[in-house]
């Protein structure tokens, strides 16, 4: 996991419930999946993670943003497609998805009400490559947000064990514009996703992925189309932003006081065909302001 060596609330002389966001109580995570450093997650590292799919064979990733939105990328649902979100997925191989004894809940299945993309995507570049997913019913969070220690096991289902530390919760996105500066200075960040390694089958496991911010001038010159203000150009390993990646989220482990919460910074938008660095992805709050009016025109 990356660190930005400095604590926000003394960074910016603010107190941590001075703070925006879009969504309260928003990127809590399990104490044990914030010392992750494996390429696939941690069980309880990723439970805003939404995945989309038809019929079951996995579309693209996003992001639950509160009670009723997914954050996804605008590429992802062009076409009309006929999709539903699943929450509180892990490993799509298993039902019930365990880490030895360590379980989560089955995951929840949604249809989508409605697709609200950004009218100035361009498709060249992919400028504004960001989309709102509506769903159809209210997100019931999973597991108690704001805990600071593991939560002991509550139930069992099917002789599975399971605890409600990390399952279906929200992700942060900081609403406060005059700190986009701040966002900008982060270079490390984290990206998750069932995306392939290769060109190839989605992984089955989600993965989470160390990337380093890079020039824009380093994407632009990659892909000989303009890498724009709106756009983060990333180096990684291979395999990061390949085929099934699209729509997921980067972000980044901010401090408020004792508390640890989970920053979205980016939209995995596109990459190299071969998987290979550097690639691009959205910034999201270059578009939060577009975020907010949708979410305040549907609620």
């Amino acid at each position: 996991m990356f660190w930005f060596p400095l604590i926000v609330c003394f960074f910016l002389g603010l107190k941590p419930g001075m703070l925006q966001f879009l969504e309260s109580n928003c990127g809590r995570m399990d104490s044990r999946a914030l010392q992750n450093t494996n390429s696939l997650a941690h069980i309880h590292e990723g439970p805003w993670m939404a995945y989309l799919h038809a019929g079951g064979k996995f579309h693209c990733g996003g992001s639950l943003i509160n009670h009723r939105y997914v954050l996804t990328a605008y590429h992802c649902i062009q076409h009309g497609e006929t999709l539903s979100v699943r929450l509180g997925e892990y490993n799509t191989a298993t039902y019930n998805d365990c880490n030895g004894n360590d379980c989560i809940p089955p995951y929840e299945e949604f249809q989508i009400d409605k697709a609200i993309r950004n009218k100035d995507y361009t498709r060249n570049n992919r400028f504004h490559d960001i989309a709102l997913i509506r769903l159809s019913r209210w997100v019931e969070y999973k597991g108690k947000l704001g805990c600071k220690k593991p939560l002991k096991t509550i139930y069992k289902y099917n002789n599975h064990k399971f605890s409600h530390a990390a399952h279906i919760k929200p992700i942060c996105l900081i609403t406060d514009k005059s700190l986009h500066s701040y966002i900008e200075s982060m270079q490390d960040f984290k990206a998750t996703g069932w995306g392939s390694r290769t060109r190839g089958s989605p992984s089955r496991t989600l993965k989470s992925i160390p990337i380093h911010r890079l020039d824009r001038s380093e994407c632009r010159n990659r892909y000989m189309v303009e890498c724009g203000s709106g756009q983060i150009c990333v180096d990684h390993e291979p395999g990061v932003a390949c085929g099934g990646d699209s729509g997921g989220p980067m972000g980044h482990m901010v401090r408020l006081g004792d508390q640890t919460v989970y920053v979205q910074v980016g939209i995995v938008s596109y990459g190299n065909p071969e998987c290979r660095s550097p690639s691009v992805f959205t910034d999201v709050m270059n578009h939060i302001d577009w975020i907010q009016m949708v979410i305040r025109r549907f609620p």
